[in-house]
């Protein structure tokens, strides 16, 4: 079935797939400010928070402003949300910084900030779904970038989250880690001309180059995801893939499957 979609259509590959290179990522404005943000924020600050709807490419918005970075400055951390406790979250940070963590909480914590004091290289911990860590693993946050003695920014974690994680932040026992937080951005689905020039560039990484959704399927495509790149996604590659089947030069509105989306 590949082999019959890459010939019918001249792909490289199959387009509109997770395994973008940071580079080939298109940047739409919510994207570009997110990651400007992230960017400025790496050397000063202890916690950027960076949230969303599902989809609207939070990950890929962390993953391209950091897929830069001076590896001889920065040591990247990549955790997923799923923290059950702040000793698993202390425990994760030692295992990221290539040190191998005690076993009980009272020694995790004393290891990480001698680890993060000494460390050549700045931690930047990315947090990502971070609306599913446990309350007491947010709230180790707090302590994790409280270096008292030191004005520098020892350690950043970029938080990236559902629009729950604003809500969960919200609450009274929150306020000394909101506190922290000087830099946060909400991230929004790209409008018409976004989603259009999305659609078109994903197709070119693949090189095709010749028009395959018609302008027509392109407005109906935006009107029916609002813009939310994992829809545009999965619209567009079942319409390809039906289009391959049906032999479709150009997918039109009516070739646009019902069941998705």
């Amino acid at each position: 079935m590949i082999d019959t979609i890459l010939t019918h259509y001249g792909f490289s590959r199959l387009p509109f797939g997770k395994d973008i290179a940071a580079d080939q990522i298109y940047p739409t404005e919510s994207m570009n400010e997110a990651g400007a943000m992230i960017e400025l924020g790496l050397e000063s600050e202890d916690i950027i928070l960076i949230t969303g709807p599902i989809g609207c490419g939070k990950s890929l918005t962390v993953r391209r402003a950091t897929s830069q970075l001076d590896t001889n400055r920065y040591q990247l951390i990549y955790l997923r949300g799923s923290i059950a406790s702040a000793a698993e979250l202390y425990k994760l940070v030692l295992l990221g910084m290539k040190i191998d963590p005690p076993h009980s909480i009272g020694k995790a914590k004393p290891a990480f900030f001698a680890a993060a004091a000494e460390a050549t290289k700045k931690p930047v911990v990315i947090l990502d779904d971070a609306q599913d860590a446990a309350p007491e693993a947010l709230l180790a946050l707090k302590a994790m970038t409280n270096f008292e003695s030191d004005s520098r920014s020892r350690i950043t974690f970029v938080l990236a989250g559902q629009p729950e994680l604003i809500s969960i932040l919200g609450y009274a026992h929150f306020d000394s880690l909101r506190a922290r937080i000087r830099l946060s951005n909400h991230m929004a689905g790209m409008n018409l001309t976004e989603t259009c020039e999305y659609i078109d560039h994903g197709l070119q990484i693949v090189k095709r180059h010749e028009k395959l959704f018609s302008d027509n399927a392109k407005m109906e495509i935006f009107k029916r995801t609002n813009g939310i790149a994992r829809h545009v996604n999965a619209l567009c590659y079942k319409a390809i893939v039906q289009g391959a089947i049906e032999r479709k030069s150009i997918i039109d509105t009516a070739d646009l499957p019902q069941d998705v989306i």
